[in-house]
């Protein structure tokens, strides 16, 4: 709708200089329909860059309390609106860096305005021609709504992420609002691991039983559960 302040999950990280604190990648990308059922065409962040580029911030998690800095270029290309940015050296800027590192973190929102959008009522999809970009933010493990952590595809995924996040968080050089995120994403992995463990009830004769399937993930399961900081 326009007129109202949309936020958007739709951009990907593509590299991280940690030394320089210099972060490279993608805030949107062009031509594909998002989980909105809306297509974001090349052009349309073109007239906010030209006019409004030193007032579009790099935030964490959308939150304007905690600029992680400002954008040292904005630009459209083919593939979508690319970005680099340097950030501030402030706690949550460096919880960021960590997280970018250990790539926890690979994704990118923004918060924009629609001014000119056109829409398909046959195929549901709105293709949004024009909008005002007010931010881009670095969003880590689904804290904001519109991006909700949904886990990993496989158990070599899980016990690589349940291993980054545990060395995160035995390092104690966390915020309280990082540290939590990553508690709850540990919580998450814990559910989401002993689903997969399970089978439905209506399984063949060839197919192993649940609790024989459950004893692979014995291993990631009590990780999880035993965790503990010292």
């Amino acid at each position: 709708m326009k007129g109202i302040l949309e936020l958007k999950n739709t951009g990907t990280i593509k590299d991280v200089d940690a030394k320089n604190r210099i972060v490279t990648g993608y805030l949107s990308s062009f031509g594909n329909v998002d989980y909105d059922n809306d297509i974001i065409v090349k052009g349309a962040f073109q007239k906010s860059i030209s006019e409004r580029l030193d007032k579009i911030f790099f935030l964490y998690q959308h939150e304007w309390s905690k600029p992680l800095g400002k954008f040292k270029k904005l630009e459209e290309d083919n593939k979508g609106l690319y970005f680099e940015a340097e950030i501030i050296e402030t706690s949550y800027g460096k919880d960021q860096i960590l997280l970018y590192e250990t790539g926890l973190v690979a994704e990118h929102s923004i918060g924009y305005q629609v001014i000119k959008d056109e829409w398909d009522s046959t195929k549901q999809i709105r293709t949004i021609k024009e909008l005002k970009l007010y931010e881009g933010s670095a969003v880590t493990l689904g804290a904001n709504s519109e991006t909700p952590f949904t886990g990993f595809k496989s158990q070599l995924e899980q016990k690589d992420a349940i291993s980054k996040i545990v060395q995160l968080m035995k390092s104690g050089n966390l915020t309280d609002d990082t540290f939590i995120q990553l508690e709850l994403a540990l919580k998450m992995l814990q559910a989401e691991a002993y689903e997969i463990g399970k089978t439905e009830n209506t399984q063949s004769k060839n197919e192993p039983s649940a609790d024989t399937q459950l004893k692979a993930y014995e291993p990631l399961i009590n990780t999880l559960t035993s965790f503990k900081i010292n």
